[in-house]
């Protein structure tokens, strides 16, 4: 009955921190972005999904969240120290580079919006 037990309590455990290693996961980032020549300051994370897709929840400066998913132009890949892939959404487009140091997750990203001037960028770390 122990081992049952065991396996209930632990198990959960092991396959949340599965479903987080890697590239996958949860980057906490923080930037500057520049809309009609103002500029502001967010802060708030990037969600890495299937190595492929992604969302950022970002918190302005001045009050405004936004929220909006993207796609990768390629599979990320866990074992590679550095990799460089386009995003695009329906809102805009962007890039990121993805490193791999001292077995820690780092982000740069930057992004434009499709037909408005708004462009932004940052950096984290999971």
């Amino acid at each position: 009955m122990k081992n049952a037990l065991l396996s209930c309590c632990v198990l959960p455990l092991l396959l949340t921190s599965a479903a987080h290693a890697g590239i996958n996961g949860i980057y906490k980032v923080s930037g500057t972005e520049t809309d009609n020549g103002k500029k502001y300051s967010f802060d708030g994370t990037v969600t890495v999904s299937k190595y492929k897709t992604g969302k950022y929840s970002l918190l302005f400066n001045d009050g405004d969240p936004a929220t909006f998913t993207f796609t990768f132009s390629k599979v990320l890949k866990d074992n590679s120290p550095s990799q460089t892939v386009a995003c695009s959404s329906s809102q805009g487009t962007g890039s990121a580079t993805f490193k791999k140091v001292n077995g820690l997750y780092k982000v740069q990203f930057t992004y434009k919006a499709k037909g408005a001037p708004i462009s932004g960028s940052g950096s984290g770390s999971k």
